[in-house]
C-alpha cells in the first residue's frame, strides 16, 4: 500500500473531459528529490463513453506555468478498460529534474465523460492482485 501526502495530490475525484489540468504542486527550492516518487493516475469512476488517453508530465520555474516544460508524456494501454470499473491508467517514476520547483499534470483524450480521476505521487506504488 503507497502513502499519499496531502501535499502532493495533483487532483482528487475531478470529473473528466478532453483535457483535465491538474493542481500545481510546489516540490520545493531547486525541485529535486531526495528520494524518488511515483505518478500514480486512476480512474476513481469508469467512463461512461470516450477515453482517457495521455498524461503528461509538465513542470516549471513559476506556479503560474507561463513557460511549462514538458517533462514527458505517458499513453494510457490500450487494455486498461476505462469503462466497467475503477481502473488504474498509469504508474510511473516520476522524471523532474533539479530545476523547476512547481509540476502539473495535463490529462487528456477522446472526450471522455462520466468518469472522475484522482492523480498524485507518492513514495511508492501500489500493485493489485
Amino acid at each position: 500500500m503507497a502513502y499519499i501526502d496531502n501535499e502532493l495530490i495533483f487532483c482528487n475525484d475531478v470529473a473528466t473531459a478532453a483535457s483535465v489540468t491538474s493542481e500545481v504542486l510546489d516540490i520545493g527550492l531547486g525541485g529535486a528529490f531526495v528520494h524518488p516518487l511515483f505518478i500514480d493516475v486512476k480512474l476513481t469512476a469508469p467512463v461512461t463513453s470516450g477515453k482517457v488517453e495521455t498524461i503528461t508530465v509538465q513542470s516549471s520555474a513559476t506556479a503560474a506555468f507561463t513557460a511549462p516544460v514538458t517533462e514527458m508524456s505517458v499513453t494510457v494501454g490500450a487494455s486498461v478498460n476505462q469503462t466497467k470499473k475503477a481502473a488504474t491508467l498509469a504508474q510511473f517514476y516520476a522524471p523532474i529534474r533539479a530545476g523547476n520547483r512547481y509540476v502539473r499534470l495535463v490529462i487528456a483524450g477522446n472526450a471522455p465523460t462520466g468518469g472522475k480521476l484522482t492523480a498524485y505521487m507518492s513514495s511508492g506504488t501500489a500493485v493489485n492482485l
